[in-house]
């Protein structure tokens, strides 16, 4: 995948069904979303309702609902009888993932609860809509990075430069291609027929625009879905068991967990078995903003699946 070389894929009449099907569930729910977002209600509360919801609708979700308040940027989502409270004045960002069949959908907005920071959230949706301008089969990546720099830096902000968007594919969120928020010299382009999600995430302009790991780990992957480990205990082979049937390979939180299998998790995750995702905050602690749409890219542009 690199240089000139644009290898041309066409999803089938059902493939495509499916991808358009969870990219509308996937925008729909995100914007009933935040009718329920507002100060005094519980994070939890939120993300039960948005993952309820998707099911409700029919498909799964690709992931546990991630809620970033302020300066954290991705990867938080409520663990079981969490008690973080939406507080006015914030930045709330909510990150969405439906999956269909194996076909997965990711979308983001952020709303400002009266936040002196709300400018943050107009610039995230600028570069995100001129970035969708750009999106066509044998564009170079780091193209898109290049306008979602100069977008940003042109309205006094800065994006966060070690978060990208992603390539999709069937069962695999973060697959292959990454699209960066700043420019690059990456050989790689679009390609025809591939599933890309683009999000521009955006901090102050004085502020160091790089995440850095917390120690709190609340999102998880089990690291091979096939073999059976050897050494474990009944309890934990079942809990195992368990995980994989709940997952089906795509990340999870405990909340998702039976108490039994719930319980026993920090002892899979200390033995390496599953794995997981810390939470990303901005270095300095400056307030974040995102906007996320997945795409379908073909030969003169890109279908946007995710606007519900």
């Amino acid at each position: 995948m690199g240089g000139s070389e644009r290898v041309v894929f066409q999803p089938n009449a059902e493939q495509l069904d499916r991808l358009r099907q969870a990219g509308s569930v996937a925008g729909s729910v995100l914007r009933e979303a935040f009718s329920r977002v507002r100060p005094g209600i519980r994070s939890e509360e939120v993300c039960e309702w948005i993952e309820a919801r998707i099911r409700e609708l029919g498909a799964r979700p690709a992931f546990p609902c991630n809620i970033g308040i302020d300066s954290i940027a991705a990867h938080y989502t409520p663990t079981h009888g969490d008690d973080m409270v939406i507080q006015a004045g914030v930045l709330v960002k909510v990150d969405v993932g439906v999956e269909l069949d194996g076909f997965i959908a990711d979308t983001a907005a952020t709303l400002d609860l009266r936040s002196p920071y709300g400018h943050l959230v107009d610039v995230a949706r600028e570069a995100l809509k001129n970035a969708l301008k750009l999106m066509k089969a044998g564009v170079k990546v780091g193209e898109i990075g290049r306008v979602i720099y100069e977008t940003a830096t042109r309205m006094g902000c800065r994006p966060i430069a070690n978060l990208s968007g992603h390539e999709i594919r069937r069962f695999n969120l973060h697959a292959g291609l990454s699209i960066p928020n700043i420019p690059s010299n990456e050989p790689h382009r679009l390609k025809a027929g591939h599933v890309y999600a683009v999000e521009p995430f955006i901090t102050l302009r004085e502020a160091p625009g790089i995440v850095i790991n917390t120690k709190t780990v609340n999102i998880f992957s089990v690291r091979d879905t096939s073999p059976k480990p050897k050494g474990l205990s009944q309890e934990e082979l079942e809990a195992l068991r368990e995980i994989v049937s709940v997952s089906r390979g795509l990340p999870y939180t405990t909340r998702w967990l039976s108490g039994p299998a719930a319980a026993i998790h920090p002892r899979l995750y200390k033995r390496g078995l599953v794995y997981g995702y810390p939470v990303l905050v901005e270095k300095s602690g400056a307030p974040v903003s995102q906007a996320e749409h997945t795409v379908l890219v073909h030969e003169d542009g890109c279908e946007v699946l995710t606007e519900g």
